[in-house]
C-alpha cells in the first residue's frame, strides 16, 4: 500500500471526516498513519489481510453480511480506496451455497512463487464441503472460482480461519485440527486450481486430540519455507502449531496440567494432486504426534515468508495453567534443517502482567519479504504492536495505537509487514453507523540515525567545492541520506546558501525539497548573479519516522564566487594613454573601467591649514569583451590626467574602479592599481 515503503501521517481534517478521532496513547503520533475504511457502514467483519512486496499491493478480506458473499478490497501503493471504486464481491458460489450456507471468508494467501497468484479461501457450515478457492494473477485484476466450484480440498478452515500457507507458486496448504468433532486433524497440500486434493487417510494425519486449536480462531498456524540444502528442489517444509484447550485433553510431560502449546513438522515435495510417499499429502503433519512447544502457554500464531524463516509467537505465563497470574508475550525462531527442525529459545517482547487480568487476546504475526517480524495483539492498553528488524532477535519498543473515537476499540486485528518497521493493520469497528472494516498503516521501528553528504553544482562543474565567476547564476545544493532506512526515507531537506564561514546570519539563498525513497530533490537553482566572495552551503534534513535529521557539516561545501573581471599586471602610461591587460570570466561581458588618484593633502604657506586635493580622473574607458583570455584595454588619458602625470616619474599608486555588465547583472569592484610611466 505504500510506495517504495514510505509513511505518510493525513491531515488530522482527514480523520474528523473519517468520522475518526485519535486519542493520546503511548506510541507518537508520527508513527501512525490515519486508519481509513474500506468497506460502508454495515458491512464489515473480521477482516484478513495480505501483503505484496513484489508490487506493492495489498489484499484485504472479509465476509460481508450486506452483500452476501466475502469481499475483497484490492489497494494498491499509496492507496486509501480499494481498486476500481470499492471491494470485489465474491457471490459466485457453488449450488447449494447460498443462505446459512454461504461460504466464509477462510483464508488469504499470497503465493510465494513467480506466479504472484492471489488465492481467496472460503469455508462453508456445511459438513461435507471442504474448502472453496477463489483466484487472481498478481495484482488482483480479477478473481475467478476454481476447480468449477467443487472444494479444492476435504480439509474445512470453518472453525481454524486462516490456518493455510503459500506453497510453490500454485498450491495451499490447509490444517484442519477440529474437523468437524472427528479425532484428529488433517493436513492438505491443494492445488488453487485444477483437480480436487485427495482426501489425506487418517493414518497420514496429524494427532489432533493433543494439540487442537479448535478454541484459538484468529491469526495463522500454519507456516512453510523451503527445505534448505541438500534437500531437493521444490521441497518446503511446514510447520503447524496448536494448543491444547480443555482439561479432558492429555497432560504432557513435563508440564503441570493440560495447558500447553505443541508443533507438527512435515518435509515434503509440492504435489498438490498426489499423496505419495515423499509429497506433503502422504507424510500429513507428524503423525506420530505433535512436539511439545511450551508448557503453560496458548495462542501460538506463526509468521513466515521473509528471509528469517519461520517464527511462532504466543503467551506463556503461570495463568495460562492456572498456576498464577504471570503473563509474557514470547516469540521463538524456527531452527530448519533438511528433515525438518525444531524452534528455538524464547525472546520475551513483554512481561503483560499488568496489562491484562486474563491474558492478552487477537495475537497475530506477520514477516516482510527481508528480516522483519511484525506482531500485534489487545490488552487493558488496547491495540499493541512490535517489531523486529532481525528475525526476532531483538525487538523495538511497544506501540500502542489510540482508539478510535466512541472509546471503539479496534477489533479482531491482524498485521501485514511491509518492510522496514513499516506495516499494514487491519480492523472491524462500529462508530455508531455500523461495522467497518478498517486499515491503518504504522511505523514499528524506532527512527535510525542518519548522516548527510552533499554535492553542488554549477552548470557541468560539481563537486564540494566549486569556484564560479560572478554573473553565473543556476548554482545548486544535492544531498544523500545514509543510514539504515536511508532507503524509505520521506521528508525534506532544507538547502541554505550562507555568507558567514561560521553558516550563520544571513541567508544569500533557500528552498526546501522533497524526499522521496530515500533520494532528496535538488536544491532550486540559485536564480540571481551573487557577488564575489566565499559561500556554505548546509543542508538539513527534516527526518520521519523511520529516520533522524541529520545536517550537514558547515565548510564540508564552499562555493567561491570570482571577480566577474580580472586587470592582470600593472598600467602602462604615455603621455596620451594608459593601456590596462583584462579578461572576464563570464562572456559577453562590458567593462567601464575608471583610474583615479587622491593627491595627498597640501599647505598654500606656512600656518595654513591643510587642505585636501580633489580627487583626479586619470583614464576612462569601456570594452566588450567577447572572448576568453587576456585583452588590452587602452584608455586616453584626461587633460588633468595629463598634467599629473607629466609632473610625476615612475609608479604611481592609483585607485581603480571597474564595472563589469554581463547578462545576468552589474558588478562593481573597487582596488588598486600601479601604473608604469613609459619611456
Amino acid at each position: 500500500m505504500l510506495k517504495s515503503f514510505s509513511l505518510r501521517v493525513a491531515e488530522l481534517a482527514a480523520i474528523a471526516s473519517a468520522g475518526l478521532s485519535l486519542l493520546p496513547a503511548a506510541a507518537s503520533a508520527s508513527s501512525l498513519g490515519t486508519p481509513f475504511p474500506i468497506d460502508s457502514p454495515g458491512n464489515g467483519n473480521p477482516p484478513l489481510i495480505a501483503y505484496d512486496a513484489r508490487d506493492q499491493v495489498t489484499y484485504v478480506a472479509w465476509t460481508a453480511p450486506s452483500d452476501g458473499g466475502i469481499e475483497v478490497c484490492v489497494l494498491p501503493s499509496d492507496a486509501t480506496s480499494c481498486a476500481g471504486g470499492g471491494p470485489v464481491v465474491l457471490t459466485d458460489v457453488p449450488d447449494g451455497l447460498t443462505g446459512d450456507a454461504a461460504p466464509q471468508i477462510a483464508g488469504l494467501v499470497v503465493e510465494p512463487g513467480a506466479s504472484g497468484e492471489v488465492v481467496v479461501l472460503g469455508s462453508t457450515a456445511k459438513a461435507a464441503v471442504g474448502t472453496i478457492a477463489w483466484a487472481s494473477a498478481e495484482g488482483g485484476g480479477g478473481f475467478a472460482l476454481q476447480n468449477g466450484g467443487a472444494p479444492i480440498s476435504p480439509v474445512s478452515l470453518y472453525y481454524t480461519t486462516n490456518n493455510a500457507v503459500g506453497l510453490s507458486s500454485s498450491d495451499v496448504g490447509l490444517f484442519d485440527s477440529y474437523d468437524h468433532g472427528n479425532p484428529g486433524g488433517f493436513f492438505s497440500d491443494s492445488p488453487a486450481a485444477g483437480p480436487e486434493s485427495p482426501a489425506i487417510a487418517s493414518s497420514n494425519a496429524n494427532n489432533g486430540d493433543q494439540f487442537g486449536d479448535e478454541g484459538f480462531e484468529r491469526g495463522g498456524v500454519l507456516a512453510a519455507e523451503p527445505a534448505p540444502a541438500p534437500a531437493p528442489a521444490g521441497t518446503e517444509i511446514v510447520v503447524g502449531a496448536g494448543q491444547n484447550t480443555s482439561t479432558l485433553q492429555h497432560t504432557q510431560a513435563g508440564c503441570a496440567n493440560y495447558a500447553a502449546t505443541g508443533y507438527g513438522v512435515t518435509v515434503g515435495a509440492v504435489n498438490g494432486t498426489s499423496d505419495a510417499s515423499g509429497t506433503l499429502n502422504g507424510d500429513g503433519l507428524q503423525s506420530s504426534g505433535f512436539g511439545l512447544l511450551a508448557c503453560s502457554a496458548e495462542s501460538p500464531v506463526l509468521a513466515s515468508g521473509g528471509q528469517g524463516g519461520i517464527g511462532v509467537f504466543e503467551q506463556e505465563g503461570t495463568g495460562v495453567s492456572g498456576a498464577g497470574t504471570d503473563y509474557t508475550l514470547d516469540y521463538r525462531p524456527f531452527i530448519a534443517n533438511v528433515s525438518g527442525g525444531s524452534f528455538g529459545s524464547a525472546v520475551a517482547l513483554q512481561d503483560d502482567t499488568s496489562h491484562t487480568l486474563d491474558g492478552a487476546i487477537d495475537l497475530d504475526a506477520a514477516e516482510d519479504s527481508g528480516t522483519g517480524v511484525y506482531v500485534s495483539w489487545e490488552d487493558e492498553q488496547g491495540l499493541v504492536l512490535d517489531y523486529s528488524a532481525n528475525s526476532g532477535a531483538a525487538w523495538a519498543p511497544l506501540v500502542v495505537v489510540p482508539s478510535l473515537s466512541n472509546d471503539a476499540t479496534q477489533n479482531d486485528p491482524v498485521i501485514a509487514g511491509v518492510a522496514g518497521g513499516n506495516a499494514l493493520v487491519a480492523y472491524d469497528n462500529t462508530l455508531g453507523t455500523g461495522d467497518q472494516v478498517f486499515v491503518q498503516p504504522m511505523n514499528l521501528a524506532p527512527p535510525q540515525p542518519t548522516t548527510l553528504t552533499t554535492s553542488q553544482s554549477s552548470g557541468k562543474v560539481s563537486g564540494a567545492n566549486i569556484s564560479i565567476a560572478a554573473g553565473t547564476i543556476g548554482e545548486s545544493d544535492k544531498a544523500t541520506i545514509a543510514g539504515a532506512n536511508a532507503s524509505i526515507a520521506t521528508g525534506t531537506v532544507v538547502y541554505n546558501l550562507y555568507e558567514s564561514k561560521s553558516c550563520t546570519g544571513t541567508v544569500v539563498a533557500t528552498s526546501t525539497e522533497g524526499v522521496a525513497a530515500g533520494k532528496p530533490a535538488a536544491s532550486t537553482p540559485v536564480t540571481g548573479g551573487l557577488a564575489p566572495g566565499t559561500y556554505y552551503w548546509v543542508a538539513s534534513y527534516s527526518g520521519d519516522t523511520a529516520n533522524d535529521p541529520s545536517t550537514s557539516a558547515c565548510g564540508s561545501e564552499i562555493l567561491t564566487v570570482t571577480a566577474p573581471s580580472v586587470i592582470s599586471g600593472s598600467g602602462s602610461a604615455t603621455t596620451t594613454t594608459i593601456t590596462l591587460t583584462i579578461s572576464c570570466g563570464t562572456l559577453p561581458c562590458t567593462v567601464t573601467v575608471t583610474i583615479t588618484i587622491d593627491p595627498p593633502a597640501v599647505a598654500a604657506r606656512a600656518g595654513d591649514r591643510k587642505k585636501k586635493a580633489k580627487i583626479i580622473t586619470l583614464a576612462k574607458g569601456t570594452e566588450k569583451i567577447r572572448k576568453k583570455g587576456g585583452h588590452k584595454l587602452t584608455l586616453k588619458l584626461t587633460g588633468s590626467g595629463k598634467s599629473y602625470l607629466a609632473s610625476h616619474s615612475g609608479k604611481l599608486k592609483t585607485t581603480l574602479q571597474i564595472s563589469t555588465k554581463t547578462a545576468h547583472g552589474t558588478f562593481k569592484a573597487t582596488g588598486k592599481l600601479k601604473i608604469t610611466k613609459r619611456t
